[in-house]
């Protein structure tokens, strides 16, 4: 009975993959009716943080969760209303949309008290996005009373203002593995339309990355060797995610279903894995896709 079970699991997501535009099969390692989102590797790549958001929480489950890479052994390590969690490249924090989307806390990866840190002057609204330098000394976040992008930095407890334009939400995706850029999408109010750009870490130069998918949307991820950009864009009504050269040129679907959305990217340290957040099977899960990235820029080199 239970090899039967597992050839009718592999011939379903056989099906997903058949109906869908996905460069590689992605398989499922939240198989369960809780609405999972943004997952974020461990340093060693061992191990996968990721949300957990149920509007009928009647089993206690909402919050921070930990897995193994293939979907073992999960663990919560907070409970409460957590979003975009991220952890931190030395390995030794999580950090995360606090308190309904009004502060940005964090908290040890095995678990604790969260931690308050912004000063009282900076205001979080609807979520900041916080995202990590990569030697874990700074955050590029959203301020929300202003709609800045701003940058906090643990050594000294301050925040610096990057960026501010009239009719532009700025949202911070990833650094730059040389912590020069903040890869942001600019998103105009109100037609919600966006464009790439790299915002230098101290804001004096902007450089827009051109070729992207028309309808993109946000949820940007710079692959670990800085070669290739993950976003995710609309087709139809749902989300998709795509990949193109990091320095800009066409892109290609990565993994785009027409039965739900498909975000929150985050690459394996190494490389050779994505995991993202998707509603392809009916609900929200964590799915993983295994990538082969000398064939993705193949692909992406036909196109020219």
């Amino acid at each position: 009975m239970k090899k039967y079970g597992t050839v009718i699991i592999a011939l379903w997501v056989s099906m997903i993959s058949v109906q869908a535009q996905d460069m590689f099969v992605p398989r499922c390692l939240t198989p369960d009716n809780a609405r999972q989102g943004f997952p974020s590797w461990s340093p060693d790549g061992d191990s996968i943080v990721f949300q957990t958001s149920n509007r009928s929480d009647t089993m206690h489950k909402n919050g921070l969760w930990i897995f193994a890479a293939d979907g073992t052994g999960a663990r919560q390590i907070f409970h409460g209303v957590a979003e975009h969690p991220q952890w931190s490249p030395d390995g030794r924090y999580i950090i995360y949309d606090a308190d309904t989307g009004t502060n940005i806390k964090m908290i040890p990866y095995a678990g604790g008290d969260p931690i308050s840190f912004l000063p009282d002057t900076i205001h979080i609204e609807k979520g900041g996005l916080p995202c990590w330098s990569p030697d874990a000394t700074q955050i590029a976040f959203i301020e929300g009373s202003t709609r800045t992008l701003c940058v906090y930095s643990f050594a000294t407890g301050t925040c610096t203002n990057i960026l501010n334009k009239d009719g532009i939400v700025p949202l911070p995706g990833c650094w730059t593995e040389d912590r020069n850029y903040i890869i942001t999408a600019f998103m105009e109010i109100p037609s919600r339309r966006s464009t790439i750009w790299k915002i230098s870490s101290d804001g004096k130069q902007r450089i827009r990355i051109e070729g992207h998918h028309e309808n993109f949307y946000r949820h940007i991820a710079l692959s670990p060797d800085g070669s290739l950009l993950v976003y995710a864009a609309l087709q139809d009504k749902y989300l998709g995610l795509f990949v193109m050269p990091a320095e800009g040129g066409r892109s290609l679907p990565l993994a785009v279903s027409p039965k739900g959305h498909d975000e929150g990217p985050s690459w394996s340290p190494d490389g050779k894995r994505i995991a993202f957040s998707s509603s392809r099977s009916g609900y929200g899960n964590i799915w993983i896709m295994d990538l082969d990235i000398e064939a993705i820029k193949e692909k992406l080199k036909s196109q020219d």
